[in-house]
């Protein structure tokens, strides 16, 4: 575990100098840590550039794997500690834009019964390319998607919202009630959004809309759609009511385009530490209310 520590600390600086002051140890002692994990594993682990020493194929191959490695043993030692004294803990949780929506009342729940917990939160873009997320740093991830993914991850559908398209009340085409008109504009997608566009354009026998964004940050979209002419997905029936359309009308295109599905995506289940059961059954209280709030709605 020492020697992986070390190989760590100088695959992630680039340098045996700076690894040195890391992990409290001389420039030489590092070195002989790093050729005995190399003699060890019989492999090369790192090449020298100009800029340092960067790993080999097999020393990335190694690092991935000992990122996860430390990830686990942290949980290990917290859910001992949890289980122990009932207190403290971490929990790291990614989100999607769209889906961050039943954080608040999940988090008021969760902090109100575990408020010594030390809460990591952060924005993903997609799973496959978040580097925290595939290095396990985070516990589990609250995503939105169009289809369920076959990725052998485990997964729990909360929520399922519709979908609309919604710009500033100034846009030229605010008032539009078929996609046909809607081809030259400027859309804003997340992760889902190329492929829903070729999937609804292809339904009205048109190709997809060419100037297509990518934007993975909801903030930013929302900046951009005030500030310009672009279109957007957003889900219909938005948690918190008209504050969230953030001033946006919706399009009166014939609906729902699709359905937008709000989901729990977990590594291990049964790897979960207690506190993050516990965020996991907050998050699903938040849901079941927001689906029968949104019932309510549809209802009257």
């Amino acid at each position: 575990m020492r020697q992986l520590q070390i190989f760590r600390a100088v695959a992630e600086s680039g340098s045996i100098r700076s690894a040195s002051r890391q992990v409290h140890l001389t420039q030489s002692a590092v070195t002989h840590a790093m050729r005995e994990l190399e003699r060890s594993l019989g492999s090369t682990l790192f090449a020298r550039d100009v800029k340092g020493v960067v790993p080999t194929v097999i020393g990335a191959a190694l690092l991935r794997r000992t990122r996860l490695l430390f990830n686990e043993v942290r949980r290990t030692k917290d859910e001992i500690a949890q289980l122990r004294d009932g207190t403290g803990g971490r929990l790291c949780v990614a989100f999607s834009g769209a889906a961050a929506q039943l954080l608040p009342e999940a988090l008021v729940e969760f902090r109100r019964r575990r408020p010594g917990v030390e809460l990591d939160l952060r924005e993903l873009s997609l799973p496959s390319t978040d580097e925290y997320w595939r290095n396990g740093d985070c516990d589990f991830a609250l995503i939105s998607e169009l289809d369920e993914a076959s990725d052998g991850l485990e997964r729990e559908l909360l929520l399922e919202q519709p979908l609309v398209v919604r710009a500033r009340p100034s846009h030229p085409q605010a008032n539009a009630r078929s996609l046909r008109l809607l081809e030259q504009c400027t859309w804003l997608v997340p992760g889902y959004g190329r492929a829903l566009l070729q999937r609804l354009f292809a339904a009205q026998g048109q190709p997809p809309p060419t100037d297509v964004i990518s934007c993975q940050s909801s903030q930013l979209a929302m900046t951009l759609l005030h500030h310009t002419d672009a279109l957007a997905f957003v889900v219909g029936n938005p948690l918190g009511g008209r504050f969230n359309t953030h001033g946006l009308v919706q399009l009166p295109l014939p609906g729902p385009l699709a359905m937008l599905r709000i989901t729990l995506l977990v590594p291990d289940g049964q790897a979960l530490t207690p506190v993050a059961r516990l965020f996991v059954e907050c998050l699903r209280t938040a849901a079941g209310d927001a689906s029968r709030a949104l019932k309510g709605r549809q209802a009257l």
